[in-house]
């Protein structure tokens, strides 16, 4: 298991069907937590995907959540790309990662 002497750590999730992988960043907090947060588009495409109520960080991405643990945060993060992230990018096949 991850603890908190580790600075930061990568939740990936892959959908072998689609050829789709994506990730994101975990950051031990002082609440003793791990926040999640993901950067991979851009910030336009974020507040689309999410809504002009999500809190984007110009450095880090939009926080999705909190976890306890890294196992917790796989599991929470492969649902919201499941539920929210494949979904949109679905309906908008002509969106683009910050990298392409």
């Amino acid at each position: 298991m991850i603890k908190e002497n580790y600075e930061h750590w990568h939740v990936d999730y892959y959908n072998e069907e689609l050829d789709f992988l994506t990730t994101a960043t975990g950051f031990y907090d002082d609440i003793g937590t791990w926040e999640i947060f993901f950067d991979e588009y851009r910030t336009d495409d974020l507040y689309k995907i999410l809504g002009s109520n999500c809190d984007i960080d110009k450095d880090l991405g939009v926080f999705l959540f909190r976890a306890n643990d890294f196992n917790e945060a796989q599991e929470k993060f492969s649902k919201w790309v499941e539920t929210v992230l494949i979904p949109y990018i679905k309906a908008n096949p002509k969106l683009k990662t910050k990298d392409t």
